[in-house]
């Protein structure tokens, strides 16, 4: 499975941060590839989450902030789908610090 998603056309947010996406009308599934440096600050969405981190490193406190200390690879699982990474572009809330 992680070799045809790996296939998958890959939006390459910034310098430090990429990701691909797969995703259907109930679920959608987010594979990034973030370099170390990468913050995300404390936001709120309405849909559910599941993070399988792949390989690397976050430091991440429930309810608020993650640092990426080492290059990371991290897949997350949406339902519904997230419309705004739909639309492409960077997460007003991850900053390259």
């Amino acid at each position: 499975m992680l070799s045809r998603f790996a296939a998958l056309l890959e939006e390459q947010i910034s310098e430090r941060i990429s990701r691909r996406i797969l995703s259907g009308d109930q679920g959608m599934v987010v594979w990034w590839s973030i370099g170390a440096g990468v913050h995300v600050e404390p936001h709120r969405h309405a849909n559910e989450q599941i993070v399988w981190m792949l390989k690397g490193k976050m430091e991440f406190r429930l309810g608020g902030e993650a640092w990426f200390r080492e290059d990371t690879e991290v897949i997350d699982f949406f339902a519904p789908p997230r419309d705004d990474f739909l639309l492409g572009g960077r997460p007003a809330y991850i900053s390259e610090g």
